[in-house]
């Protein structure tokens, strides 16, 4: 049996209407995401057709944290993107992702064809348990992130990269008072608690059915 990765096969959502100076810095920051998670996720990546991109994860427990990392780094932006998540076997691995194939790819893959219009992230499993026990609470939380401001994005992100950080830590890189970045992250859509406990929730699952 071959070994259990997630793959997260992304596209950016209207992307023609961005200006260019703005898409150097979309893909500027979603880059320096990633290879900041390296060391830690051993992802590897490829951006493609210019507004796409794809991303092997040999810890699929994380592939929904990674997920909301680079929605919430493109909503801070003022963009947003379409992410599936494909937990499966990969059987043909490369060091060029590009080259990697597996069911995982074809999940994924596929998966992003199958989202519904507004929807912006969904898993799809070879388990089909594991699909079931995360589909629903996975679209709800789609739905909230969804309705974020760049500014709550920016400040959850902040978080969930360093949780346990001081409001006052946080509000010091985003130049503005505790006060704020307290009521930042308490917004009524994705509480920044929530969050995380969400993230828990889907690791836990995630892991207690691949082994």
């Amino acid at each position: 049996m071959p070994p259990i990765y997630a793959v997260l096969t992304g596209d950016f959502v209207n992307s023609r209407h961005v200006a260019s100076e703005h898409y150097d810095t979309i893909l500027y920051q979603l880059e320096q995401l990633l290879l900041s998670q390296t060391d830690q996720l051993a992802c590897s990546f490829n951006f493609y057709r210019g507004d796409a991109f794809q991303i092997l994860l040999p810890k699929p427990q994380a592939s929904v944290m990674l997920a909301f990392y680079i929605r919430l780094t493109m909503l801070s932006l003022g963009q947003d993107c379409k992410i599936s998540i494909g937990i499966g076997g990969v059987s043909n691995l490369r060091k060029d992702v590009k080259s990697a194939s597996g069911a995982a790819f074809i999940l994924s893959g596929n998966g992003l064809d199958k989202l519904v219009s507004g929807q912006r992230l969904a898993i799809f499993s070879e388990q089909a348990e594991l699909q079931q026990v995360l589909g629903v609470p996975l679209r709800l939380a789609d739905a909230m992130l969804s309705k974020l401001t760049a500014r709550q994005a920016e400040a959850l992100l902040l978080y969930l990269l360093a949780p346990g950080s001081s409001h006052d830590a946080i509000a010091s890189k985003l130049g503005t008072s505790r006060a704020n970045v307290t009521k930042l992250l308490n917004n009524s859509h994705a509480d920044y608690q929530l969050v995380e406990s969400f993230l828990a929730y889907c690791e836990h699952h995630i892991t207690g059915r691949i082994g």
